[in-house]
C-alpha cells in the first residue's frame, strides 16, 4: 500500500492539532484509521469504536492508539472535536464548497489555465489509481447482462445518463436511474440474478444510492460501485469497485475522473463485442446519413 502525504486544514480554534496533520507518517494501519475519519466525518461520529473497527476490519485497539498517536486520548475525543467541525460545515452546505473553489484576485487566463491543470491532473491520477483489470470485468458483466441499471442520484445523475448514452447502442438493455423515490423504487423492484447494478456516488454519498446497492446485492445481482475511496460505503456492497482521484476542496472532481472512465468503459464494451459492435456502428452511420441529421452546407 503507498501511502502519500495528506494534509488536512481545519479552523484552527476548532481542530488545532489537525492543521498540518502529515498522515505519510504514520503506520499503514493508523493512517488507514484516521484517514477514513476525516473522509467520512458525519458518519464516524455516529460510530463507537467497535462499529469503526468492524467497517475497517482492524483491532478496536487499533483505532485508539491511531487517536492517540495524533495527541488525543482516544476515538471518543476525536469525535468530540469532530461534531463542532461537521456541524458548521454541513450549515454552510455544498454551495459554499463549490464558491470556494473560484479563485479570488486572479486574472481570467490565471483562472481558465489553473482549472485546465488540476483537471488534467485529476485525469492522470484517475489512470494511475483505476484497475484495468475491473474495468475489463465490470464490461463483460455488461455485456452479459439481462439488465444493466446505473444509479446517479442529484448531480451525478450527469454521468449516469452519459454512461447510458455510450452505451444504449451496443448494450440496449441499459437505464440510467436518475431521480429519488419512485423512479428508483421503480427500478429497484426489478433487480435480480443476471443484472448489473452500478453505484454512482462520492464523497457524502447519498443514503439512497446506498441502499439501492445494498438491495441489489441482495437479490443477486453483480453489484459495482464507482466511487473515490476505498472506503465509500458503496464499496460495502459491490463485487467490483472503479476509483477516481479527487483533489481536495474542488467539489466537482470527482466527476472529471468519472466521465474518463465512462469512456473506457465505452471503448471497452466496443472491443468486448466485436464484430457486432462494429456492425451497429456501421448501421447507425448509415441511417444518420439517411436522415441527414447533420448540416451539409453544400447541399
Amino acid at each position: 500500500m503507498i501511502i502519500k502525504k495528506c494534509y488536512i486544514y481545519v479552523k484552527a480554534d476548532q481542530m488545532d492539532f489537525l492543521k498540518s496533520l502529515d498522515l505519510g507518517s504514520l503506520p499503514r494501519k493508523k493512517h488507514m484509521v484516521i484517514k477514513y475519519i476525516l473522509d467520512h466525518p458525519d458518519e464516524a461520529i455516529l460510530m463507537n469504536t467497535a462499529d469503526l473497527a468492524q467497517r475497517l476490519k482492524v483491532d478496536p485497539v487499533t483505532i485508539i492508539k491511531a487517536c492517540q498517536s495524533i495527541g488525543l486520548e482516544g476515538f471518543h475525543d476525536l469525535k468530540k472535536r469532530l461534531k463542532q467541525t461537521v456541524r458548521e460545515g454541513n450549515a454552510r452546505g455544498s454551495f459554499s464548497q463549490v464558491l470556494s473553489e473560484f479563485e479570488v484576485n486572479t486574472s481570467t487566463d490565471e483562472a481558465i489555465r489553473n482549472a485546465l491543470s488540476r483537471d488534467v491532473e485529476m485525469l492522470t491520477r484517475t489512470i494511475e489509481k483505476v484497475s484495468l483489470e475491473k474495468i475489463t470485468q465490470t464490461c463483460q458483466a455488461m455485456a452479459a447482462s439481462r439488465q444493466t441499471y446505473l444509479i446517479g442520484l442529484g448531480y451525478i445523475g450527469a454521468v449516469a445518463t452519459y454512461l447510458q448514452s455510450l452505451l444504449r447502442s451496443h448494450l440496449p438493455q441499459t437505464h440510467a436511474i436518475t431521480e429519488y423515490n419512485g423512479m428508483l423504487f421503480d427500478y429497484m423492484g426489478h433487480f435480480g440474478k443476471g443484472d448489473v447494478v452500478l453505484a454512482i456516488g462520492f464523497d457524502q454519498c447519498q443514503s439512497q444510492t446506498v441502499k439501492a446497492l445494498k438491495k441489489a446485492k441482495e437479490k443477486g445481482a453483480t453489484t459495482i460501485a464507482l466511487t473515490d475511496s476505498e472506503y465509500s460505503p458503496l464499496c460495502a456492497h459491490s463485487k467490483h469497485d472503479l476509483f477516481v482521484y479527487t483533489a481536495p476542496n474542488y467539489f466537482l472532481s470527482p466527476l472529471i475522473g468519472a466521465f474518463s472512465i465512462c469512456n473506457a468503459i465505452k471503448h471497452c464494451i466496443v472491443e468486448i463485442t466485436k464484430p457486432q459492435s462494429t456492425r451497429q456502428s456501421r448501421a447507425y452511420q448509415k441511417l444518420v446519413e439517411e436522415e441527414h441529421v447533420y448540416y451539409n452546407h453544400t447541399s
